[in-house]
């Protein structure tokens, strides 16, 4: 069981929010205390069916006389209201048509944002969607939307962007930003440079090995730091071992991912790492159902209805 910091009352310790005061327990920087039970039966227990109150924006039950919802916080007084008539109001019956899911470092599901109207914005001062304690986040960082039935998500302009996680194989544009693991990497064409003067003077260089795109690495504040050429081929990316290797950073999987270098463009595709490979959006975008989604540095899985 967990206490809550705030009012002090027992909570599930699967539970997300205080059923007694609605505090984010999985947010809260106070200590999440776990408490004995003291009885033989469970200290928290639904009613019988029939008796238990669901949920107006989740549908999880609620047990009498809690005040929360304790999977996503709703009040309880938002169920009653829409039944004081007797009648249940349309949107009470509905799922969300989408939600996002907030993953914390050590995989466990955290804070739920439901995205029910036809736009909501996501920032570190604007919501619904509200991340103020990441650093990475601009104040309003980017909007979801629904365009033909579909929910995108579109950059506003944002310092850091917003990246999705590659399914497969994907095609690179010039310019395009990865992430994996702690790094940030930029894909450039590198177009075969002429092999001699105007005059027809022969240039001198070392040997063409070939190399046709590079990964730029740039770091915090706007530098640069390693440039990695790529060759024609398969350039592996990992860990400690790969034609690209990060041997520093322990979020990089020893075998991460692969970035395909041919004639009609570069790709990439990920191995199976542990923490993916991300990709840069450049433009309004459609999301599918389980995207995982970079936003700063949180990770935001989605789920549509």
């Amino acid at each position: 069981m967990i206490l809550c910091a705030t009012c002090g009352k027992e909570n599930v310790s699967t539970g997300s929010f205080c059923h007694g005061c609605g505090n984010d327990l999985r947010m809260s920087s106070g200590p999440r205390r776990v408490a004995t039970v003291r009885t033989a039966s469970p200290p928290f227990a639904f009613s019988p069916p029939g008796e238990a109150k669901a949920c107006v924006v989740c549908r999880t039950p609620i047990p009498d006389g809690f005040a929360f919802c304790g999977a996503c916080g709703t009040p309880v007084e938002a169920n009653v209201a829409t039944q004081r008539s007797g009648t249940m109001f349309f949107h009470a019956q509905e799922t969300p048509r989408a939600k996002l899911v907030g993953i914390e470092p050590d995989g466990s599901e955290g804070a739920i944002w439901s995205l029910d109207g036809d736009e909501a914005f996501a920032g570190r001062s604007a919501g619904p969607v509200l991340l103020p304690d990441d650093p990475y986040v601009s104040p309003k960082h980017c909007r979801f939307f629904y365009q033909a039935g579909k929910l995108h998500v579109q950059d506003l302009e944002s310092t850091n962007g917003i990246y999705r996680r590659v399914r497969g194989e994907t095609v690179l544009q010039p310019g395009d930003q990865l992430r994996l693991g702690r790094q940030l990497l930029r894909i450039e064409p590198m177009e075969p440079a002429p092999t001699q003067a105007a005059d027809g003077t022969r240039m001198w260089g070392s040997p063409d090995p070939g190399y046709r795109a590079r990964l730029i690495q740039l770091l915090e504040g706007g530098g640069f730091g390693e440039v990695f050429p790529l060759e024609a081929g398969d350039n592996l990316v990992g860990r400690e071992v790969g034609d690209v290797t990060f041997p520093g950073d322990r979020f990089v999987s020893g075998r991460h991912a692969v970035v395909s270098v041919a004639v009609d463009g570069v790709r990439i595709r990920d191995l199976g790492s542990s923490n993916g490979t991300f990709v840069r959006l450049a433009a309004p975008t459609s999301l599918e159902p389980g995207d995982a989604i970079l936003i700063g540095a949180r990770l935001l899985r989605v789920e549509l209805r």
